[in-house]
């Protein structure tokens, strides 16, 4: 098992309290989280602040990576993970990018990884699927008035 990376969409206190309890279930089916996103593609956190660079660029945005975008903390356990709020400025960002280049803004996020790793690593279908669910987590958010929370967790 590798570490996880989770965007979650609707009430923070509520998606914390389900992450702490390892409670999954409802935050990923709907019944307790509006929207779900799951980056958890071999890929490292810093590796989303490249997609973040990547998303800033395409959107005419300053860059505004998603470390420095966690504003508070709603949840966690024993120190192997972590529930935090993403700033409402990041979403708003990552809402702004055309869904219809989700698969070409992909293959240039995987290209830079690659590349800081001296590798060139494939662009797959599930990357493709897990950037334009968390565009579309993002759009809902804003729609919504709802927080997003990032999880991390090994």
């Amino acid at each position: 098992m590798g570490l996880s990376l989770e965007f979650y969409a609707g009430d923070a206190a509520v998606i914390g309290e389900d992450f702490s309890a390892i409670e999954f279930d409802g935050i990923r089916d709907g019944t307790r989280a509006r929207a779900y996103a799951d980056l958890s593609l071999h890929v490292t956190a810093d590796d989303l602040d490249v997609l973040s660079e990547v998303i800033a660029e395409r959107v005419g945005a300053a860059k505004l990576p998603l470390s420095a975008s966690l504003v508070r903390s709603v949840g966690g356990f024993d120190g192997e993970g972590s529930a935090e709020v993403v700033d409402p400025s990041w979403v708003g960002m990552v809402a702004k990018v055309d869904l219809a280049t989700a698969a070409d803004l992909t293959a240039e996020w995987i290209k830079r990884v690659g590349r800081e790793c001296g590798q060139q690593l494939p662009v797959t279908p599930e990357a493709v699927t897990a950037v334009a669910q968390l565009i579309q987590l993002c759009r809902l958010a804003i729609q919504e008035g709802v927080e997003v929370v990032h999880t991390w967790y090994l």
